[in-house]
């Protein structure tokens, strides 16, 4: 029953910021997909998790995490499929655009995360490592790769774009709202980019757009699609007052030719760079990963876990990237001030840690700590012994190599024996008689 009652006792802010740095340590060790015996194994696992909590009460937390009000979500689930973690995401992407300043370029492209449970908008998208999952329309610095907005792609109902105009332009025009007017450029793929969104970013946000366009727009004329009369390696443009069209025939094959085509309203000249391609098509190429990047770092160093339910999922994306941004900005903070940039492994580790810490230092208090687990959280947590383990005066113990006793307060038919003794007159007592003293010492 004591165990049972430190596994469902109610929680606090700074156990659950233990619980958030057990995961951020797990997906720097790779432990995320590992289970939950083997992370707490004490031959293979990483102490650290034994030294923040019970593999009982990690599972137990974990499966009560809840991001909204209960008593609330059927009446605003009706409004809104993303309801249950409505608030909670739009307080994270609102601070992630308001900490962080961009550089001139940014992307937009769209994140899968994988999900394979019940969901009414999960999607099938066949070129993505995890194919089914939760879509995401984000934007990223093109430099850093810092993600500064993101839009939940919630299906044809759920999400409805105003004045007529199709996804993508709605999409793109949402996530640079912030930079309007900043003369910043976007650089999107073909899904995004269209004749009518270059042109309103161009007039009516103050931002330039360079990206891939496919061949079947109704803007796009024949003559730039045409591939039969052209060579491989060759480029041509077409020119308007807003912007330019750059159609390249690639070196797909021997055989084969494939065209390329790329709008842009930043370039107004028909350069070629040095490597034979249109300097439109480098800048495209330099730009174009910053959400990919992004991508790949979440999946280098992975929090998540497999769950069925698709607010958790979405929860520890959301944990993913507060890892990433958060590495950014040391990074970028470091670098003004002259200090050395640490690996991010390292980074999250020392994160991590110190989440831990804030709540295993709390547990070093308790007057039934075992000798061994006191031991440990000192030592993986670099925090100062308080001697309770030690069996110092004073002080309560539960060393694993004294003998059984019974309790002093307990009747002798129950005999019920103990290694506890109380912070005061020493005397043995089980755990219902000595927290945080025994009856006769309070």
């Amino acid at each position: 029953m004591a165990s049972q009652g430190a596994t469902y006792s109610a929680t606090e802010p700074n156990e659950i910021l233990a619980l958030l740095g057990v995961l951020i340590v797990a997906g720097q060790q790779r432990d995320n997909h590992l289970s939950l015996v083997e992370m707490w194994s004490t031959m293979s696992g990483c102490p650290m998790y034994r030294a923040a909590m019970s593999k009982g009460r990690f599972e137990f937390l974990i499966s009560c995490l809840r991001f909204d009000n209960p008593e609330t979500r059927d009446e605003r689930k009706r409004q809104d499929k993303f309801a249950p973690v409505r608030k909670v995401w739009d307080e994270f992407i609102e601070n992630c655009g308001r900490l962080y300043v961009p550089h001139e370029n940014l992307t937009v492209d769209e994140q899968l995360l994988g999900f394979r449970g019940k969901c009414p908008f999960r999607m099938y998208i066949p070129n993505k490592p995890a194919k089914y999952g939760i879509k995401l329309v984000i934007i990223c610095d093109s430099e850093t790769k810092y993600l500064l907005g993101a839009i939940p792609y919630l299906g044809k109902q759920g999400t409805r774009p105003r004045d007529g105009v199709n996804l993508g332009h709605y999409f793109t025009k949402e996530l640079t709202r912030p930079y309007h007017g900043t003369n910043r450029n976007v650089t999107t793929d073909n899904w995004f980019t269209s004749v009518p969104l270059v042109a309103d970013l161009l007039n009516n946000c103050g931002m330039t757009l360079v990206g891939t366009v496919r061949a079947n727009k109704a803007e796009i004329p024949h003559e730039m699609k045409a591939k039969e009369t052209r060579q491989h390696g060759s480029s041509a443009f077409l020119f308007t007052k807003e912007m330019t069209l750059v159609s390249y025939m690639a070196h797909k094959s021997r055989t084969k030719k494939k065209i390329v085509l790329l709008l842009s309203s930043q370039h107004t000249q028909p350069t070629i760079a040095s490597s034979g391609k249109p300097e439109i098509i480098e800048f495209y190429n330099a730009t174009k990963g910053g959400v990919d990047t992004f991508d790949q770092m979440c999946a280098t160093s992975s929090c998540s876990r497999k769950t069925r339910r698709w607010s958790l999922c979405l929860w520890y994306g959301i944990l993913n990237t507060a890892c990433i941004n958060a590495f950014i900005i040391s990074c970028e903070n470091r670098a003004r001030t002259g200090i050395s940039i640490p690996k991010r492994r390292s980074f999250m580790m020392n994160m991590g840690r110190t989440l831990i810490t804030l709540w295993a230092q709390s547990c070093l208090a308790s007057p039934v700590l075992s000798r061994q687990l006191h031991t440990l959280i000192t030592t993986v947590c670099g925090l100062p012994s308080l001697g309770h383990a030690a069996g110092s005066p004073g002080t309560s113990f539960a060393d694993s190599r004294s003998p059984l006793v019974r309790c002093s307060d307990c009747p002798s038919r129950s005999d019920r024996k103990t290694r506890h003794r109380c912070t005061k007159c020493a005397k043995p007592k089980c755990p219902r008689h000595l927290y945080p003293s025994c009856g006769d010492c309070v």
